[in-house]
């Protein structure tokens, strides 16, 4: 059952365009849900969008940490439940718990770091302060967080052996009522760059797809770092940080193209999956040994 001091805040099913190559809801999707539940437990706390802009403030968000759990698969209902585990003069952490309602256990966590442009109005932050609760173990960092990421600019990226993985411009479609690129189309970036990312590492995908092997992610760490606008020319570069004998931790860096300047990094855990059976493959002595020189050279 859900913990009781957890408000709704977000609800849907999961619809077969939401889905990849695992015939499961892709990652992109549970950071949009996370964003969407955001507003609503700001909004529970007195300070939706329609007070924010009364009062003249600007409210972000700096990263996003998501863990996924359980698959969701197309037609699964989805239902989210909020609140906040830290609050401060200028910020609020907020944990997001994702749930099939027709399952036992969690299927996700997300949890949101949101900042505002001023000190928050002591009325909400008396409501913030008064439904706060303990940020629960299963959503706490497992193997990210402790990567320093550069603040790398698009020309340096290529030495630190960075590749790229996409290049797009952002459209008006992907961007919130103030312009700004959603963060779920950054997580979208990174996940449409996996197979180019993975064929660099050696592993044939289109292969892999006929065997019925895919790839997941487990866990991400998204930071970001400056906004992107409609119109904006982004391109992503990413590469392998770290791995063992069946994680890959891999990086991703989000650029504004035209300026070279970083807009978004973030840390993700990924594994070759088998879809037949449902679950995680090991990487071989061979696969570890590649592995080893596609690592990259990051510098803080």
């Amino acid at each position: 059952m859900p913990t009781p001091e957890l408000k709704p805040t977000f609800s849907t099913a999961v619809n077969t365009w939401q889905c990849d190559e695992n015939d499961h809801l892709n990652v992109q999707f549970y950071t949009e849900f996370g964003h969407e539940a955001s507003a609503h437990l700001l909004a529970s706390l007195g300070l939706g969008p329609r007070a924010q802009r009364a009062a003249g403030l600007v409210v972000t968000a700096a990263d996003d940490h998501v863990r996924y759990l359980r698959e969701f698969r197309v037609v699964d209902a989805v239902e989210v439940r909020s609140a906040p585990v830290e609050v401060g003069e200028r910020h609020l952490v907020a944990y997001h718990e994702i749930r099939n309602p027709a399952e036992s256990g969690v299927a996700a966590t997300v949890r949101r770091r949101i900042v505002c442009d001023r000190p928050w109005p002591d009325a909400f932050r008396l409501s913030a302060e008064a439904a706060k609760m303990a940020l629960p173990e299963a959503a706490k960092p497992r193997s990210v967080g402790t990567l320093a990421l550069p603040d790398l600019t698009l020309d340096a990226a290529p030495a630190t052996g960075l590749i790229e993985v996409g290049r797009t411009v952002i459209t008006p479609d992907e961007c919130d009522e103030h312009g700004c690129f959603l963060p779920r189309h950054q997580f979208g970036r990174y996940s449409d760059g996996a197979p180019m990312l993975w064929n660099h590492l050696g592993f044939d995908r289109a292969a892999m797809q006929e065997r019925q092997e895919g790839s997941v992610v487990v866990e991400m760490l998204n930071h970001y770092r400056r906004p992107l606008r409609a119109g904006d020319l982004a391109v992503v570069m990413s590469g392998l940080a770290a791995f063992t004998s069946r994680v890959l931790v891999f990086t991703h860096f989000l650029f504004e193209a035209e300026t070279g300047t970083l807009a978004a990094c973030a840390e993700a855990v990924g594994m070759k999956f088998d879809q037949k059976v449902r679950k995680i493959m090991p990487f071989g002595p061979e696969d570890q040994a590649r592995l080893a020189l596609r690592k990259l050279h990051l510098a803080a």
